[in-house]
This record gives C-alpha cells, structure tokens and sequence, in this order.
C-alpha cells in the first residue's frame, strides 16, 4: 500500500467512533451523488449503519483504488456493486471479508490522501437518519473553481419570478424592516467539516440565532428559516426542495432582505478569509453584500477580506428581495476553525452583519 490512514479521533472525524464494538454492525444501505457545487468536484458515498464503526481507509501503490474497512461489520445490502461517476469514482465493491465489510472504489486517477475523506455521522432522530460513514473522494488534476463558484449571472438569465416581483423597501432605516435570516445547511446536511470535526451546521446556526437578536435589538421583524439543527423542507428532501423551502420562507413573508449563513471550506488549509456573494437581480443585491462586507471584513482571527462576488446560487436567483449569502472564513483552517468555535466570534460576526444591514438602509 501507498498510502495507510488509519479514522480516529483527531482526524477527519464528524463525530467520534467508538473504541470498542462487541456487537457487530448491519450495513444496511450504500448510495451516492456527484456534487458539483465545491471549487473541486467529488462523489459522495454515503453508507447507512445500524450501530457506529471504526473505518479505516488505504490507498493502493498505483493510486486507483481505495479501500475504506469497516470493522465488525456485517454486510446486509444487496447493493454489492455500485456505479457511480466515471470521470471521479468509476465504482465501488462491497464485499465481506472475516468479521469486516470491504468497500473498495476504483478511480481513473491516483489518488492521495489529501483526495479522500472519511468521516461519521451520528444517528439523527429528528430527520430518520441511521449511524452513517461518509466517503468523499475529490476529482483529480482539475483546476478549482474561482470561489465565486457557478456562471456569472446575467439579469437576462434571471428566472422571472427573481426579477423584482416582490415589495421590499430598500431605505428608511432598519426599523421596522423584515429580514429572513438562513442558517445554512442543518439535519441530515452537516455542511462542511473541519480538521476538529466542528460541523457548518452549528456555528452558522449559533451566529444566525446571535444575528436575530442584533437586529431585532434594533427594530426589524426576523424570520428564520430554521431555529434548530432539522432539514428545512423534511427528512430525505432533495437539495432543489431543501433550498427552495428556505426561499419560500423568504417570499411569504415579503422580507425587505434575505441573509444566508455559511462557512466556506478549501483543500487547501492555508486558505481563509471573509466573502460575501450576491446575485444581481433587484439592483440593491450589490449595495447590500458590500455594505455587509465592510463590515466582516477584518473579524481578527481570520484571513482577510475576499471582497463580494457574484454567485449563481439558488437562494440569491429565487428570492424576490435583495439577497446575500456571506462565507464567513474557512472551516478547513485550522486556525478559523479555531475562532468559529468562540461565542465571542460568533457575536462579533452577527453584531457586524446587523450593522451591515443596517447601513444598507441608512439607519
């Protein structure tokens, strides 16, 4: 073998694995995806468990195949080969071996270590999710997309329930303003995941929930499209329903601003820094993403300011109102990793988000 990593506590890890497992697990389903929205694009497989494992995962001389063991396990699905992706992750076997199940995924590329994570979920009862393990094998000898993933968008491209369709004011201070605030991801969707294993999901739920109270502080009605750690639209929602559950929210309560939370993610740890991206619909999407970013820019901690982008993201096109989506930082740097876990980030990021929009509308 090239490459040996053995999955345990410190690294790569969602939530931890157990040290010890006397009863021998049921791999009880397998299934994957392509997902194309990251800068590299890479297959997801996801395999359902009826109880936690220890993983580890190899990676052969040539590079080609992968193996990621589960140990004292027991394969219970018949899905024993699956094809998934030609151009990232050709297929994947799923064989018993002794007391452990075998997934081997072949790739037309070599692979390093760098190009393949494993990690865990633990069991979601609110959203019917079993104990999980997650394989992401990452394309190789691409370039990354520019971090303003996605076409640039063109108000003759806009869908045309985006193109102003909606009352919203733009002025007039905050006071009395409606603002949808959007934590991203949630549920069954952890988002991405740093080197600690510190999920998206939780540190743009808390900042959003410290936003709320910033700006109800100061006058405006605040909408959210989740309070707590679900799937917006339900469990199994596909990614199309999950978002635009989260922009009908937005729309049906004729909010003057939408804001979506997140926390960017790079193969790269060294990578960091602040951005904001808009999508240019209204004429006011603009103004709204600069006016925030002047004032998240320069969170200590963090590498910078990355500047607005435009982005050809969902929850920007279909929301009637002006709409931003702000990255704040990189989970996979360690040392913004390192803040997000603070409250007092957490509270300097929404303080400064709330005095964004409130320039915005020259309050």
């Amino acid at each position: 073998m090239r490459k040996l990593f053995l999955i345990c506590f410190a690294f790569l890890m969602a939530v931890p694995l157990m040290l010890s497992q006397a009863k021998a697990a049921n791999l009880q389903d397998a299934r994957w995806v392509t997902r194309t929205d990251a800068p590299v694009p890479y297959v997801r497989m996801v395999m359902d468990l009826s109880t936690p494992v220890k993983a580890a995962a190899s990676i052969s001389k040539d590079g080609k195949t992968t193996t990621v063991t589960l140990k004292n396990t027991k394969l219970k699905t018949a899905k024993n080969t699956i094809y998934m992706d030609s151009s990232i992750a050709s297929v994947a076997q799923l064989s018993q071996v002794g007391k452990d199940v075998a997934v081997t995924i072949k790739t037309p590329s070599a692979l390093d270590t760098n190009d393949v994570k494993v990690f865990s979920l633990k069991k979601d009862t609110v959203n019917q999710k079993p104990y999980r393990i997650v394989v992401d094998v990452q394309k190789k000898g691409v370039t990354p997309k520019p971090i303003n993933y996605g076409k640039k968008p063109s108000p003759a491209t806009a869908p045309a329930s985006s193109k102003g369709s909606g009352k919203y004011s733009v002025s007039g201070g905050l006071s009395g303003k409606v603002i949808t605030i959007d934590p991203g991801h949630g549920g069954s969707d952890p988002g991405a995941i740093g080197p600690t294993g510190f999920q998206e999901k939780s540190a743009t739920l808390s900042i959003s929930k410290y936003l709320k109270s910033a700006l109800e502080a100061r006058g405006a009605k605040v909408f959210m499209t989740r309070t707590t750690d679900v799937d917006v639209y339900g469990p199994n929602a596909s990614g199309v329903d999950e978002l635009g559950a989260r922009v009908n929210i937005a729309n049906s309560h004729n909010s003057d601003a939408f804001v979506s939370v997140h926390i960017n993610s790079f193969n790269n740890p060294s990578v960091g820094g602040i951005a904001t991206y808009y999508y240019s619909k209204t004429g006011n999407d603009a103004r709204l993403a600069q006016k925030v970013q002047n004032q998240i820019a320069n969170v200590p901690g963090f590498n910078g300011d990355r500047g607005i982008q435009e982005g050809n993201l969902y929850v920007l096109r279909h929301t009637n109102m002006p709409a931003i989506l702000v990255e704040l930082g990189f989970i996979s740097n360690p040392n913004e990793e390192r803040a997000l876990k603070s409250d007092q980030t957490e509270q300097d990021f929404a303080n400064r988000i709330a005095a964004g929009i409130a320039s915005y509308f020259g309050g």
